[in-house]
């Protein structure tokens, strides 16, 4: 738990140092299925989804807590770290790392002294270029690449090589009415692991949620197209209560900061 807090506020001890202005986001998912875009990730228990954000220009640090809510267990905790190459026009490139990925197991051991089952942590590291096609300020096409390694193998049931390709569009923020918005995010991927056949799955996100409000509901919708070399179930969904802020942070002379209050 000391490691788990020491690397999650070691981001912001590090843009807490720079001057000028940047900011920190977040959204905070409570869901009742956790689900992982690699089926053998996917919880299937109520879990709690944090991802935060803190960036200044083109540079920014993402970490992603995930917890499961019965005892509170571990589930997985990234620290994403991305750059954009180019953030301007229609087509815009960024390139993005985890460093370091855990995602915690369930492993079975025979020991007298222990639980029958013991939660493990598989450590990795990740590669992300992103390519994204602006189409207008609501609309927008994007590729993604994730080429994961892991930093140390612990157990032989470990993954040694996975590869996830992503295409994505993002409908942001239609009104249903003066108040009331849909957020679509409908993506089509493959995931691939190790030497076995590449598996092709869709999946959308639909957010509704009140201009102006920091709450909002989502669901989570999975289905494959093409199971591949992978195993998992033939329909999985959720349903989730959100909570998002967005602040901008200026540091001043004197080391104070001031923050906008959330849109």
């Amino acid at each position: 738990m000391k490691k788990i807090i020491f690397l999650f506020l070691l981001p912001f001890f590090c843009l807490s140092q720079t001057k000028g202005e940047y900011f920190f986001k977040g959204n905070i998912n409570l869901n009742n299925n956790g689900i992982d875009w690699v089926p053998l990730f996917s919880r299937g228990e109520p879990s709690l989804v944090a991802n935060f954000s803190l960036g200044k220009d083109r540079f920014s640090i993402n970490p992603l807590i995930r917890y499961e809510l019965e005892g509170f267990q571990p589930w997985g905790f990234d620290i994403w770290w991305n750059y954009k190459i180019k953030q301007k026009g229609k087509f815009i490139f960024d390139i993005g790392a985890v460093f370091p990925g855990v995602i915690n197991q369930r492993i079975s051991v025979i020991d007298k002294n222990l639980p029958n089952t013991i939660l493990q942590p598989w450590v990795t590291a990740i590669i992300n270029p992103n390519f994204s096609y602006v189409f207008n300020q609501s609309f927008t096409l994007s590729l993604s690449y994730y080429e994961e390694r892991p930093l140390k193998i612990v157990n032989k049931a470990q993954i040694e090589s996975n590869r996830v390709v992503i295409l994505a569009a993002s409908i942001r923020q239609i009104l249903i009415t003066d108040e009331i918005y849909l957020s679509w995010a409908p993506i089509i991927y493959s995931v691939q692991i190790e030497d076995t056949k590449a598996g092709i799955f869709s999946a959308q996100t639909i957010n509704i949620g009140l201009l102006n409000s920091p709450f909002s509901i989502s669901s989570v919708m999975n289905k494959p197209l093409n199971f591949g070399g992978l195993t998992g179930k033939r329909f999985d969904w959720n349903i989730g209560l959100n909570y998002s802020f967005d602040l901008k942070l200026v540091k001043t002379n004197k080391n104070k900061s001031l923050a906008d209050p959330p849109k």
